[in-house]
């Protein structure tokens, strides 16, 4: 039910619901003035035939309020009044009533002298007026003839003592209702019809004004609908942008590496080999060319002679072998994060033979390889820069994350870093390199002095679109 309910537009459930309202409002509102017009009408009648009857009859009654009495002879006068004239047709019947009950004078001349007890006559003695439409009457009470079956209008009224408030009697009349049940009937009718066409008047201005705002709402409800689907499509077209960047990023950063990776092996075939063959051509002796990588550091003065050339073929060769050497990544695409970081930090304490202490917190096991290569370069240029600024003095790796980064940090005690521009610039690891690796993955570089001396280099990372 509550589906065929939800199915209807504002519009339906308006006229439902507004209909039931207004028409049980308006059905309520009927009655009830009809039932009060009737009220009126009959209270109208009632006090016409009240003034009647203290009028007519009064007179007619003698003794005091503790035993009234109808002479014989003013019974006669009665009767000559009310049976058989013009009068008896519109009044069916007469009573004049005792407070006991007792029927004093009555038309129908069986019921005088009889006693019949009521709620009428003792409200009538309390001087009000009581009236009531009958249907069908039986004139003879409990013994009197058969009933009658026309409408009558019955009328109780106090009778008052001449001149005075005192009251000796009661009165009750008969008189024939079917004019004020035609009239009665026609005015109910008439208010029916008034209430029906202000009920319809009132359903058609709020079906109007519901119907102009039920098609406010929906073009609201349309336009709404359409923006939210295009707000949606956007929303997942960005989704997919920003993957598509995440990726490109990626590949980008995976091609960097390879192109890096292609270059050093370039280098280390080709110019190298050659030069290692200018040299042992040049010192005649294949050995020199095996000389340990302290006895190939740079001759700061060359004079002429014999050995110039492999001086300089040497000092060539230590260059491209380091160029090479940083180039080339080793193979981390399957190593753990911390495993990474372990090798760059055991590939620097081997090359230079300084001590570097190393800790990490909980890491993740798997981070995209791109990622995985910068924090790896992070820790090899960082580690190279405080071997040569700080003389690999208290060099301290350090690497942590959480839900949202992950945090890498390279420290020593030598006397601080030297200003960037005094750093080699055809490295291709410099500082400025480290950082153009970093802000690829949205991270950001933080350089600053160490508690006591030295430099501390701090790489954060954050986890978001760079964990697989």
């Amino acid at each position: 039910m509550s589906g065929i309910w939800q199915g209807l537009d504002v519009t339906r459930q308006f006229l439902i619901v507004a209909g039931i309202v207004v028409c049980g409002s308006m059905a309520l509102l009927g009655e009830w003035l009809s039932g009060q017009i009737a009220a009126n009408q009959l209270r109208s009648r009632a006090e016409s035939g009240a003034l009647y009857m203290e009028g007519f009859l009064a007179r007619h009654i003698e003794g005091n309020a503790d035993d009234p009495q109808v002479s014989p002879a003013r019974q006669e006068e009665l009767d000559e009044l009310l049976i058989g004239t013009d009068l008896a047709r519109r009044v069916e019947g007469f009573r004049i009533w005792r407070h006991d009950g007792l029927v004093i004078y009555s038309t129908n001349k069986s019921l005088i002298g009889k006693t019949f007890p009521s709620q009428d006559i003792e409200h009538a003695f309390k001087g009000r007026v009581v009236a009531q439409l009958e249907d069908s009457h039986d004139d003879g009470e409990d013994d009197g003839p058969a009933a009658t079956h026309r409408p009558l209008i019955e009328i109780y009224a106090p009778i008052y003592r001449p001149g005075t408030r005192d009251i000796i009697a009661v009165g009750e009349l008969y008189e024939e209702a079917g004019e004020f049940v035609v009239q009665r009937n026609r005015v109910q009718r008439h208010t029916w019809v008034i209430v029906g066409a202000t009920s319809l008047a009132i359903m058609a201005l709020l079906f109007l004004i519901v119907r102009r705002a039920s098609r406010t709402i929906a073009g609201q409800r349309a336009v709404l609908k359409t923006q939210l689907a295009q707000a949606r499509a956007l929303a997942e077209q960005n989704t997919e942008l920003r993957k598509a960047a995440d990726r490109s990023r990626m590949d980008a950063t995976q091609s960097n590496e390879q192109l890096l990776n292609r270059i050093g092996a370039d280098l280390h075939d080709g110019p190298v080999q050659l030069l290692s063959l200018l040299i042992l051509k040049l010192s005649g002796s294949a050995a020199s060319a095996n000389l340990p990588k302290v006895a190939l550091e740079r001759v700061p003065e060359i004079k002429g002679g014999e050995l110039a050339p492999v001086h300089i073929a040497r000092l060539v060769l230590t260059e491209l072998r380091e160029l090479s050497t940083d180039l080339v990544v080793p193979e981390i695409e399957h190593m753990p994060l911390e495993a990474a970081l372990q090798m760059a930090v055991e590939q620097h304490e081997y090359a230079t033979g300084s001590k570097v202490l190393s800790a990490y917190g909980k890491l993740p096991e798997r981070v995209a390889h791109p990622l995985k290569i910068c924090l790896y370069r992070v820790v090899q240029e960082g580690l190279n820069n405080a071997f040569r600024h700080g003389g690999g003095r208290g060099q301290r790796v350090s690497a942590s994350s959480d839900m949202s980064e992950i945090v890498v940090t390279i420290a020593d005690e030598g006397p601080g870093i030297a200003p960037e521009s005094s750093i080699d610039r055809h490295r291709p690891l410099g500082l400025q390199g480290i950082r153009n690796r970093v802000a690829a993955f949205r991270g950001h570089v933080d350089i600053r002095p160490g508690p006591v001396s030295g430099t501390e280099l701090r790489v954060t990372v954050p986890m978001e679109g760079n964990s697989l």
